[in-house]
């Protein structure tokens, strides 16, 4: 590459050392005049013409002429009989030139010919390129570590064997084990799939390669197929070594739905490759996906990805434990109540909502120059997170502020009768996003299974707010008819 970066450089150069002569030469030429055909035949009959050249046209009869008449140069292109032709070639310094047989048509033979083997030698060049991996180089390990990756702990518990055997393979082969070739992560985006890969590799001291599905794909056929078979001998030359694959039903995509050259081609390189090493060899391949439905069945068979790994959302408690994590270095008034009133108000967040969240509300303590981060800012956060920006540009008429707060109380009240709703914490009619109140709940516990009667009550408060607007107004808002929907 260094070589081919030089070859690059030293062809610049002269290219630029060779046209700054021209251009200057070209730049102080001194211009011809353009004369008529009349004033051709003035010059021929004063035989006022020093020197020149007659070059024949394409078209009969008709000639370019360039000469100099002593004052200057001069150019015309007309139609001149033979007894013109005779006296202009009679005349000391003239004579005839055929196309491309001159100074000037071996010059531009000459550049037309340069600049087209450079065309031809940049395409080949370019074609040589087409394919090469992004992720060729050798990634730098990383220092993520089992104890950055919070609130997933069964995951991390499934691929700390695989930890265990990249640092001691003997331990397991003595007993006739063999790692799995390949781990699938399955679950939502952003609950930490790719930092659970990093962390394997950083935990085990292996290099790590991280490449993204759509980078197999490309226009080209076979791209994608060489890309596959490059990576993994990058891999080869560096074990131990963690192949991580994000998004990989972009290239996994069931064959029988996609039958596109390229795809076919980049998936049975990536079938081929996964068949043609061991997992004793110190590679191990880590995929995450969302979407496990859309993959081949080839791909998820023994042998290639042996082991599925699901990382769901985080409960309470691994939302307690992601909270902790991403709130280092951020001060935080009451870090622990905060933190808990937090983690049981943002039931179904993401570890990657949770981290945006803490960083949302540090951005609010900035703009009101407050020394820590409090409660009501991780609050703002969350509700900015979940419903949107609070539309303080937002008017509403007063009969509709009373409207939405009718609307709210219904919900309220209709909640304080149930018996198994989790306590209410918050009620709010301020706008956010595309809703114009909230009522947030402050569950102890997260709940799996609802039996019927919590459902009931559940579907009581969601309709409580259209109860009390048919109740005052005697009439419901689209936005109630909607919840009832």
């Amino acid at each position: 590459m260094r070589y081919l970066k030089n070859l690059w450089l030293l062809s610049g150069t002269a290219c630029l050392v060779l046209a700054l002569p021209l251009f200057g030469a070209w730049f102080f030429r001194t211009p011809a005049k353009e004369i008529t055909a009349v004033q051709l035949q003035q010059l021929i009959e004063s035989k006022a013409i020093t020197h020149g050249q007659v070059v024949p046209t394409p078209y009969p009869g008709i000639y370019q002429v360039e000469g100099n008449n002593g004052k200057g140069k001069f150019f015309v292109t007309t139609h001149l009989e033979e007894t013109q032709v005779k006296a202009l070639l009679a005349a000391s310094g003239t004579k005839i030139e055929l196309p491309g047989q001159g100074i000037r048509g071996q010059w531009v033979n000459i550049v037309s010919t340069l600049v087209i083997g450079g065309v031809v030698i940049m395409v080949v060049l370019h074609q040589t390129n087409i394919g090469k991996a992004k992720n060729s180089q050798v990634k730098e390990r990383p220092t993520v570590s089992f104890s950055d990756v919070a609130g997933i702990e069964e995951a991390k518990g499934e691929v700390q064997e695989v930890v265990d055997f990249l640092r001691d393979p003997t331990k397991f082969q003595r007993l006739g084990g063999r790692l799995p070739k390949g781990i699938l992560l399955i679950g939502p985006p952003g609950t930490g799939k790719t930092m659970l890969a990093r962390a394997i590799a950083g935990e085990a001291r292996a290099s790590f390669f991280s490449v993204h599905g759509s980078d197999f794909t490309e226009l080209f056929l076979g791209v994608g197929a060489k890309r596959v078979r490059q990576l993994f001998r990058q891999a080869a030359k560096n074990k131990p070594a963690i192949i991580f694959i994000d998004e990989i039903d972009c290239v996994g995509r069931n064959r029988n739905s996609d039958t596109h050259g390229e795809h076919q081609q980049t998936i049975n390189a990536l079938l081929a490759a996964m068949d043609g090493f061991e997992s004793s060899q110190g590679i191990v391949v880590v995929a995450a996906t969302n979407r496990p439905e859309d993959l081949d069945a080839a791909l998820l068979r023994p042998g290639r990805f042996d082991r599925k790994v699901y990382v769901p959302y985080p409960d309470m408690k691994g939302r307690r434990a992601i909270l902790k994590s991403h709130a280092a270095g951020k001060p935080i008034a009451a870090e622990d109540e905060a933190l808990d009133i937090i983690a049981q108000t943002t039931p179904g967040m993401s570890g990657a909502d949770l981290a945006n969240l803490l960083n949302e509300a540090a951005i609010f303590s900035a703009l009101q120059n407050s020394a820590k981060i409090s409660l009501a800012d991780l609050e703002s956060a969350r509700d900015k997170v979940r419903f949107g920006t609070e539309r303080k540009s937002m008017v509403l008429k007063r009969k509709e502020r009373e409207m939405v707060a009718h609307h709210e109380a219904g919900h309220t009240i209709i909640h304080l009768q149930t018996t198994l709703m989790p306590p209410l914490y918050k009620v709010s009619i301020v706008p956010r996003g595309n809703a114009l109140g909230v009522t947030t709940l402050l569950p102890d516990e997260d709940q799996n299974l609802q039996s019927k009667k919590f459902l009931l009550e559940e579907l009581l408060v969601l309709m409580g707010g259209r109860a009390a607007e048919k109740t005052f107004y005697d009439a419901t808002t689209w936005r109630a008819r909607w919840r009832a929907r």
